[in-house]
């Protein structure tokens, strides 16, 4: 005579095995946006916004020109894909852009997991571009913020701003300042990952979570006599590419740059023009440097939003009843052995 476990409390048992181990995590897009603002010499200020869900890609861009002054202003993203935001100036300045994502993140398991929330930094940089040396009341700055939010509770932030006037150069830095390398006018953003703890999410239960990127470059300056820049040399930072102009003829220094690489820039002459600065973390389109503009500076491909991963944290009860499971399957195995 065989002995079985009733089929109810074998299904039941393999359900509340399987459970443990199978983490699950739902997300959904609730807002998505990419703004910018921008005023030149003195003027009212315009303003642009794409949402979603009107938009599924949003993207908001210009590049206005006033007299000696112009700025660039591009501020983008998608619910699948990558996003940034630039902004940059010249002459007499005011720009402003940015970008936010927010997802409800739910975990749909039957038990409690361990949440953490793995993204990556789209590489940018902190520049600012001193044409004819500046005068009193004159100054370029450019700065950004990373803000990563749960539950609209800062968990990790990160900030940077570079500004130069008559008496000099200044920069400061708030949150993860890991992401910034560089010195002088010029500071890279890294392309580094990062991986948040988010805590326990009961079975069934939903944050929000939040990241939103904002960018800034003002500035007030006017042309003057031709400036003579110092021999410098410029590091190729990580998540970048370099690549030197050389030319129809494809000569020498021609190519990619890896990361790490030092590039040497001899000393130049700058022509007396007005003075720029620069912010963005993605799509700087290209940064030249260096005489005649020889070097230009290109990002990898944008990272995107980064990816909820979930692990279980069994309470107790679950371990029993997980046990208990575990015990009547062995035990039925037993007697279909010994019959």
């Amino acid at each position: 005579m065989s002995h079985r476990a009733p089929p109810l409390l074998c299904s039941t048992a393999i359900a509340a095995t399987l459970a443990l181990f199978g983490p699950t995590a739902l997300a959904q897009v609730t807002a998505m946006e990419a703004t910018g603002t921008y005023s030149l010499d003195g003027a009212a200020a315009v303003s642009q916004v794409q949402s979603w869900p009107a938009y599924t890609a949003v993207n908001v861009i210009d590049f206005p020109s006033m007299g000696s002054s112009s700025a660039v202003l591009h501020s983008y993203g998608s619910t699948y894909g990558d996003f940034g935001s630039r902004s940059s100036g010249r002459g007499v300045y005011q720009v402003s852009g940015g970008f936010r994502l927010v997802e409800t993140i739910t975990n749909t398991s039957a038990v409690a997991q361990s949440a953490k929330f793995t993204f990556s930094i789209t590489p940018g940089m902190l520049q600012n571009e001193i044409g004819s040396a500046l005068g009193t009341d004159q100054y370029v700055e450019a700065g950004l913020k990373f803000d990563l939010k749960k539950n609209a509770a800062s968990i990790w932030g990160s900030s940077a701003s570079l500004r130069t006037d008559d008496t000099g150069t200044s920069a400061a830095f708030g949150g993860d300042t890991s992401l910034y390398a560089g010195g002088g006018t010029f500071y890279n953003v890294l392309g580094v990952t990062r991986e948040i703890d988010l805590g326990v999410l009961n079975a069934g239960q939903s944050i929000e979570l939040s990241y939103e990127l904002t960018t800034f470059a003002n500035g007030v300056s006017a042309a003057g006599p031709d400036r003579w820049v110092e021999p410098s040399t410029f590091t190729v930072p990580e998540g970048w590419y370099v690549y030197g102009s050389c030319g129809y003829g494809y000569g020498a220094g021609c190519g990619y740059q890896e990361p790490g690489t030092v590039i040497e820039i001899p000393g130049y002459f700058v022509a007396g023009s007005v003075s720029g600065s620069h912010a963005s973390s993605g799509d700087p389109f290209n940064i030249s440097f260096g005489p005649d503009n020889k070097y230009s500076a290109y990002l990898h491909p944008n990272a995107g939003f980064g990816e909820v991963s979930l692990q279980p944290v069994p309470e107790p009860s679950s371990y029993a009843l997980m046990l208990g499971g575990l015990g009547v399957l062995a035990w039925a195995a037993r007697r279909r052995a010994r019959a």
